[in-house]
Order: C-alpha cells, then structure tokens, then sequence
C-alpha cells in the first residue's frame, strides 16, 4: 500500500475544492489519502472541479484548489446585480484599482461575458447598449443624451445621465434630430452648446408679428434669433415686409438690414 498517496486529484466536499492523494502537511494541497472505493481520482484539479464541483466556476475552483493567492477572475462581464451595479461588471476582485471590478466570479451559474457590450446587449435590452458600456468599463466617451425638460442635448462625458433609458448619439446634431424633435434643430443646438452662436440659421427673414417687423433667422448681431417651425422664411427682407403692407415697406426693409443693436 503507497502510505504517501498518488499525488492526483479529488474532491474534498468539506473544503468544496479538490484536493492532492497525499498525507496532509507534506504539501499545501494535500487532503489526505483518498479513499480508493469512493474518491474517484483525476490528474489535474481543472479535471476534478470540471467532473465533481460543477456548481463552481472551473477557474476559480482551480484556483482555490491549488491554494493561488495570484488568481485576479476572468477579467470578464457579469451583470451587476451582486455587486449593487444597474449594469454590467467585470470579474475582477473590488480590492484592485479597476473601478469595473465586481468582485470574483465563484458561482458557475453567473454568466460570462467577453466584452461589456455582449454582457449589455444580452442583459439589459432596456439600456443603450453604448451608454450600458460606458458605465461598466467606467470610462467616459463624447455623447450626447437628450435633455427633455430643458430642451437641449448634454455631452455624457461632462455631465453624465442618470436616467439610462436614454439614447446616446455621436453629435449634438444627431442628438437634436432624432431627441429633441419639438425644437428646430438650431434652436436645440444653440441650447445645447453655447458656442453654436451665430453659426446657425438660414440667415433668411420672418415675421416678429409682436413688433410688426422683419429679421433675420440667426443669432447675435444683426439677427432676430432662430425662427420657429412655424414661421415662414423669406429669401429677402422686401418679400418679408410685404407681408404686412400697412407699414412702410421701405423703413420695414431697413429696420430689417441694419445691424440690430441700432434698434430702440
């Protein structure tokens, strides 16, 4: 009878990890002497987790298995449910310096994921799946979300949602178009980014029916401001003052073209 053991693999259920066929204290992994009848034995601890833990992770049953104080998780995504986190995390422990760590997969029933973008896109449908990233790699990217009680479009990197139903999109142009449809895609861009001034606008005429005069559709000097949907534009200040042929059309079309800061 070899008193010293085979030196192959079972499963101790005490411990739940698997253990050396060595007598205990001639190895750190050592669990004693299997028992021939109801230890079924195998050559690595990977085998003998994979057959006799299955409940386990496979590599954190290894890891544990051999004593490893060196195994950092898979480094992939979970969802973040166990970690308190409404997206994903990855499988790294929380006591490095990655703010995505979650803490160490143990359990084999947790899905793993490669990327955060497959974790995201296969547990929360519901989030986009860019925005859904970015929180879980902990990162910052230059999108833009649409702010629908101020009517304007926010950089996420500089002021980040809290709501993470919304949609990001690549551009403030993007975001106005498709987010903040019940404004003028100028009008939303001046709101969402104050150094837009003066640069937009159809630089045509309308109607400002309140002082029965004509300006211009643009911002800052010489401009009337951004014209609603529901203003109609005219190519030159004439046709816009003859819409109202009770004033005198010629102090209509220089009130029009002179430089607003004249005005009053």
């Amino acid at each position: 009878m070899n008193l010293q053991g085979s030196g192959l693999w079972f499963a101790d259920y005490v411990s739940n990890k698997c253990v050396t066929d060595c007598e205990v204290g001639q190895g750190q992994t050592c669990g004693g002497l299997a028992n021939a009848i109801s230890n079924e034995l195998y050559a690595t601890p990977l085998e003998c987790c994979q057959n006799k833990i299955p409940w386990l992770l496979d590599s954190f049953c290894e890891a544990e298995s051999l004593t490893s104080s060196c195994y950092g998780g898979t480094g992939k995504y979970y969802r973040g449910d166990t970690a308190d986190v409404e997206v994903c995390v990855r499988d790294c422990s929380t006591e490095s310096a990655d703010p995505s760590c979650g803490g160490i997969v143990e359990d084999d029933h947790i899905m793993l994921y490669d990327t955060a973008e497959d974790c995201c896109t296969n547990q929360y449908g519901w989030i986009d799946v860019e925005l859904c990233a970015i929180r879980s790699t902990v990162t910052t990217e230059v999108k833009y979300w649409p702010d629908m009680v101020n009517g304007k479009c926010v950089d996420d990197s500089e002021t980040p949602a809290e709501d993470l139903s919304v949609e990001l999109y690549d551009s403030i142009s993007d975001c106005c178009t498709s987010g903040i449809q019940w404004l003028t895609e100028d009008e939303c861009t001046l709101a969402s980014n104050s150094t837009a001034v003066g640069s937009v606008g159809t630089g045509k005429y309308y109607v400002n029916w309140s002082d029965e005069e004509c300006v211009k559709d643009c911002e800052g000097s010489g401009c009337g401001g951004i014209a609603g949907d529901w203003q109609e534009l005219y190519d030159t200040a004439s046709e816009c003052c003859g819409r109202m042929p009770w004033t005198d059309v010629s102090d209509c079309v220089t009130s029009a073209e002179r430089d607003l800061r004249n005005i009053n």
